[in-house]
C-alpha cells in the first residue's frame, strides 16, 4: 500500500506540471526557452498515433451489490475516450473468464460512442486478470512499432481463473513469462499500465508484476473519470517524447572554401551550418574563430542562428584580418602555414522542455568546422631599398643645389651702409654671388657686420628685370633683413640706411 501511495503522489504531480510554463532562459546568449505547451503544438502531438488498451472488468460482481460498478467505470472511460486523437488506436477489451476485444481501431470521430459495444450488464462468472494482461501485452508488441502505449484496467476483483486457466497462480511462470514479454516491448517503446481499483481489495497489482511503468490508483471512484480525463494530456508528453527521441539532434558546419590564403587584405569566408533535426528547432551559438600557427584574427557575423525544421541551413561569414609579421627582409615573399577554426555550441529553444518535461537529456556535441590557412606578405624590393638609401642624399644634394642657383652673381655696384653715430657711410664693392661686409675690398667706418646677395626680379616700373639685393645685417646684437632695389634707400628698424648702386 505504502508503494501504490507514493506512485499515485507522484503520477498528480506530473500531471499538474504540465499546466506550468518553460523556465526561463540561462544568462548569456542562450535562445529563449519554449513552454511545454509550444513545444507540443510545433511537435504535432495528435499527429503521432498511440495506442490505448483499456481492460474493463465485466465479472458479476461490478454489479453485485448495491452500487453499479460497472456503470460508474463506463462512465469513468468517458472523459478519456472523448478527448483522444482522432489518429489514436482504442483497444476495448472486456473481461471476465477471459478477454473478448470489444473494439480495436483508430478512434476517429468515435470518442466514448464505443462504449455502446460493451455488453449491456456484467454477468460474467470468474475473473481471469492475467489472461486479460496478456491480451493487452499482445496488442503493445506488436513488431515494429515504437508509439507510446498506455494499459488502462478497471476492476473490482482478484485474481479468479476459470479451470485451465495458464494463470492459476500470480508466481507461476505464466506471469514470469509475461514479465520477460513485457521488458523486451519496453525497450524500444513507452509503455505505461494504470490500475484503476474500484473496490478496497483487487489484485490489480498484477499490472505491476508485468510493467515496469506502473501507477496503481488509489482514489475513490467519483475520481477516476476526472483522472483518466488527464491521462491524454500524460499521452501527450509521451509522444512528444517519442518524437524527439527519434530526431538527430546534432548539427555541422562546413567552410567554403576549404583552404583560406590571407594575404596584406581581409578575407571572407562563406561558413554553412545545417541542423540534421528534422522536428526539433536547433540554436548554434557562441560562434568564435580559433586560429592556429597564423598572423591572422578572425570574426563571425552573426555568432547566433537558428535552424528551424522548414529552413535547416544558414550562411554566416567568416572575416580574416591579416596582423603584421615579425621581423623586416628584404626581397622574396614569405608565407606561413596554419590552421582555422569554427567552433559553436548548439542549443535549442526546446532544451528545458527536453530536460524536464520529456525526461530525455539534451547534449548535442559541439560544432566545428577546420579549413587550411596560410598567410603571405612580400619582403621588401631591393630596388626599393636602395632607392630608400640613396633618395635622402639626392634629394640634399638637389636641395643645396638649388639654393645655390637661387642667388644671381652681382656684377659690380657698391652698397652705401649709413650707420647712426659712424663719421661716413661705409661703402661696399659688390661681386660674386655672396658679399660679407666690412670686407677688404670695402671702406669707410662699420659698426654692424652683414652679408650681400642678389636675386633678378621684375622692375616695378618699366618692363625687363632688375638685381635686387637681400641684405642680412647684424648691429649691436640684433638682426635686421632688409631688400634693396636700384638706388631705392632702405632704413633698418635700428635707422641704418641702405642703398644699392649698380
Amino acid at each position: 500500500m505504502p508503494r501504490r501511495a507514493v506512485r499515485s503522489a507522484l503520477a498528480a504531480c506530473l500531471l499538474a506540471l504540465l499546466t506550468l510554463v518553460g523556465a526561463p532562459a540561462r544568462a548569456g546568449s542562450a535562445p529563449d526557452q519554449a513552454t511545454l505547451p509550444e513545444v507540443l503544438r510545433g511537435l504535432r502531438v495528435d499527429t503521432l498515433p498511440a495506442d490505448y488498451v483499456v481492460l474493463l472488468d465485466v465479472s458479476a460482481s461490478m454489479q453485485d451489490g448495491g452500487r453499479d460498478l460497472y456503470a460508474a467505470a463506463r462512465a469513468a472511460l468517458r472523459p478519456l475516450l472523448d478527448g483522444l486523437a482522432p489518429v489514436d488506436r482504442l483497444h476495448l477489451i472486456a473481461f471476465a473468464e477471459r478477454p473478448d476485444p470489444v473494439f480495436s481501431g483508430d478512434i476517429g470521430a468515435n470518442g466514448a460512442g464505443v462504449l455502446r459495444r460493451l455488453p449491456p450488464r456484467a454477468e460474467g462468472q470468474r475473473t481471469d486478470i492475467g489472461a486479460a494482461i496478456e491480451a493487452a501485452l499482445r496488442i503493445v508488441e506488436q513488431p515494429g512499432e515504437a508509439a507510446p502505449a498506455t494499459v488502462i484496467m478497471l476492476t473490482d476483483g482478484v485474481q479468479d481463473p476459470p479451470p485451465g486457466s495458464r494463470y492459476a497462480r500470480s508466481g507461476d511462470n505464466a506471469f514470469a513469462d509475461l514479465r520477460k514479454r513485457a521488458r523486451a516491448v519496453e525497450e524500444r517503446r513507452s509503455v505505461r499500465a494504470l490500475g484503476v481499483p474500484l473496490t478496497g481489495r483487487t489484485d490489480v497489482r498484477l499490472l505491476d508484476e508485468v510493467f515496469d511503468d506502473t501507477v496503481l490508483m488509489d482514489l475513490p471512484p467519483e475520481q477516476v473519470g476526472d483522472y483518466l480525463g488527464r491521462v491524454r494530456d500524460r499521452i501527450a508528453v509521451e509522444k512528444a517524447a517519442a518524437y524527439v527521441a527519434r530526431d538527430r539532434l546534432a548539427a555541422t558546419i562546413t567552410l567554403e572554401p576549404p583552404s583560406v590564403v590571407v594575404g596584406d587584405a581581409p578575407v571572407d569566408v562563406v561558413a554553412h551550418v545545417r541542423s540534421a533535426a528534422t522536428r526539433v528547432p536547433l540554436t548554434v551559438r557562441d560562434l568564435a574563430v580559433e586560429v592556429d600557427g597564423l598572423r591572422v584574427t578572425g570574426a563571425v557575423e552573426p555568432a547566433q542562428v537558428t535552424l528551424d525544421p522548414a529552413a535547416p541551413e544558414q550562411r554566416v561569414t567568416v572575416r580574416l584580418r591579416p596582423q603584421a609579421l615579425p621581423g623586416t627582409w628584404i626581397g622574396g615573399e614569405r608565407t606561413t602555414d596554419g590552421e582555422v577554426r569554427l567552433v559553436g555550441t548548439v542549443d535549442s529553444p526546446w532544451r528545458d522542455v527536453i530536460d524536464r518535461d520529456l525526461g530525455l537529456e539534451f547534449g548535442p556535441q559541439p560544432v566545428t568546422a577546420r579549413a587550411a590557412g596560410a598567410r603571405t606578405a612580400s619582403g621588401i624590393p631591393v630596388w626599393l631599398a636602395v632607392v630608400a638609401v640613396l633618395a635622402p642624399v639626392a634629394l640634399v644634394a638637389l636641395l643645396v643645389a638649388l639654393r645655390r642657383r637661387r642667388w644671381k652673381p652681382m656684377g659690380g655696384g657698391h652698397l652705401l651702409v649709413a650707420e647712426p653715430g659712424a663719421a661716413a657711410p661705409y661703402r661696399q664693392l659688390l661681386s660674386g654671388r655672396k658679399v660679407r661686409f666690412p670686407a677688404a675690398h670695402g671702406r669707410g667706418g662699420a659698426q654692424g657686420t652683414g652679408t650681400v646677395r642678389a636675386l633678378r626680379r621684375r622692375r616695378t616700373v618699366g618692363s625687363g628685370t632688375e638685381l635686387v639685393l637681400h641684405v642680412d645685417y647684424r648691429r649691436a646684437g640684433r638682426r635686421h633683413r632688409v631688400v634693396c632695389r636700384p638706388r631705392q634707400p632702405v632704413s633698418a628698424a635700428d635707422g641704418t640706411t641702405f642703398t644699392y648702386q649698380p
